[in-house]
């Protein structure tokens, strides 16, 4: 079984061509018919109509190795993350993931100038791993910066087993603009939503409200 990630539904074959696969076009709703056709050829049935979500798919009953390619909202993808490898996720060129870094987001949020950049939000929260990638990311710059306030940047480097280096440059200016309290503030955010997704698993819309409230709180 295959994804495809689309903001829009995708009716016209051709625009599949640069995946090489063969296709062929039909309904969701002649899914039940399909147990015996799946058999016959190589041919991959491509659900033209209608987008699918965890719940829906569920309610099909069909098995990963069957040869579909369902159409999904990026925003969806990341409740797909449990049926493991056995699913492949297809892009279309203007659905490529662009490759961002953690500073970049952090650069965002930091700024009042800057709005909120809603690929970039999505790089970092359509799953699980790259959250947790990024936020371990953002609480270590956290932590430095509430050290900075307090201890000389030459013992905060050596606390953190880390070269003074551009990122304490960075540091210093940015504690000119922040006081220690949205600074604190924003390290109990950060503890929470770690909390609440150990214990209830991973929620992608918990992980943008993350952001956007510490953006809320930091920028300047």
């Amino acid at each position: 079984m295959k994804l495809l990630v689309t903001d829009n539904l995708v009716s016209d074959l051709s625009q599949l061509d640069s995946f090489n696969i063969n296709l062929e076009k039909i309904s969701i709703k002649d899914i039940p018919n399909q147990a015996q056709s799946l058999f016959d050829d190589d041919n991959f049935k491509f659900i033209f109509d209608e987008f699918i979500t965890i719940s829906s798919f569920n309610k099909l009953k069909i098995d990963l190795d069957d040869n579909y390619i369902f159409q999904i909202k990026k925003s969806n993808l990341s409740k797909f993350t449990s049926l493991g490898s056995e699913v492949d996720v297809l892009y279309l060129d203007s659905q490529k993931k662009e490759n961002y870094f953690p500073w970049d987001l952090t650069n965002l949020i930091y700024s009042s100038r800057k709005t909120i950049d809603l690929k970039l939000l999505d790089s970092f929260t359509s799953n699980e791993r790259d959250f947790r990638n990024f936020l371990s990311f953002f609480i270590k710059e956290l932590i430095r910066l509430k050290m900075l306030t307090e201890f000389d940047p030459n013992e905060v480097a050596e606390i953190l087993k880390e070269k003074k280096d551009y990122k304490y440059n960075d540091a210093l200016k940015k504690i000119k603009n922040l006081d220690q309290k949205k600074i604190n503030r924003a390290i109990q955010y950060s503890h929470k939503i770690e909390k609440s997704i150990n214990q209830y698993g991973y929620e992608l819309e918990n992980s943008k409200r993350y952001l956007i409230s510490v953006k809320k709180l930091l920028e300047f």
